[in-house]
């Protein structure tokens, strides 16, 4: 029995039209009627993976990179950011000038509009308007806690102080994903660590655990002893040092050539 972990954006769903192969949710299955064990491991909250779990049928979803650990439908992991710093965090925000997001497992929470960066803000608004109504202007509000957050920033003519922000962050991971995106995970949570607390839950060795991905956030999955690492065919080029397979595109039948040619279906 093999554990296998999929990213979403860029690994199952397709970056440019943002579908999902039917090659890969064949793989998948195939996988699991192999006797293998499939999971998601995720950047994005529990809330907007719904459609991912309506589509695909897996054993379990690392959610919020490591923050919430679901096997079956067992919590067996969760780390939220507690409620003080949190309130602290939204502060600070407000402090340096930065803009984001927070993320929470039971919706996602914007800051009140005129946004800073309009037209980088209200494309992420619109990413998350497609899954679900994501809360605007409630940002302030300490009603709620929240698992992790993002900050939208515009590097041609950024008027927050990151640097200062990020210096009051040193119990969160910030993660760059290029073009002004930073995604802030508490530590020490990140996707790696919720595939080896998976790994440890199921007793599955790391000559048997396989991860597939794409970007930044899924280099703690290359680098935490998963023996095979396969990295998708449009993807960061930080990961490649770690990869042990280059898959095709996930529009190419990426998902399903990897896996067939691994020997996993």
């Amino acid at each position: 029995m093999k554990a296998l972990f999929f990213d979403i954006d860029g690994t199952l769903i397709d970056n440019e039209t943002k579908q999902v192969p039917k090659s890969a949710l064949k793989a998948i299955k195939e996988a699991r009627q192999a006797g293998h064990l499939t999971f998601i491991n995720t950047g994005r909250v529990e809330c907007i993976i719904g459609n991912i779990k309506s589509r695909f049928q897996m054993d379990g979803y690392i959610c919020g990179c490591g923050t919430q650990i679901v096997v079956g439908d067992k919590n067996i992991f969760e780390k939220r950011v507690d409620h003080k710093r949190g309130i602290e965090i939204k502060k600070l925000l407000k402090k340096f000038n930065v803009e984001g997001m927070l993320e929470a497992r039971q919706g996602i929470y914007f800051p009140a509009k005129p946004f800073i960066y309009p037209e980088i803000t209200e494309r992420g608004l619109d990413a998350i308007s497609a899954v679900i109504e994501p809360s605007v202007g409630e940002f302030d509000k300490d009603d709620y806690d929240f698992d992790k957050f993002c900050i939208f920033d515009d590097p041609r003519f950024s008027k927050s102080d990151l640097k200062s922000f990020f210096a009051e962050c040193g119990d969160f991971d910030i993660i760059d994903r290029g073009a002004g995106f930073y995604e802030c995970v508490p530590h020490p949570c990140s996707k790696g660590e919720g595939v080896l607390k998976v790994l440890d839950y199921y007793n599955i060795a790391l000559e048997d655990a396989y991860v597939f991905g794409d970007s930044m956030n899924d280099l703690p999955m290359f680098t935490c002893g998963a023996k095979n690492r396969i990295v998708l065919g449009e993807h960061d080029t930080a990961l490649e040092e770690y990869a042990t397979f280059f898959a095709k595109k996930v529009s190419e039948d990426g998902i399903y050539s990897a896996m067939k040619e691994l020997g996993l279906i």
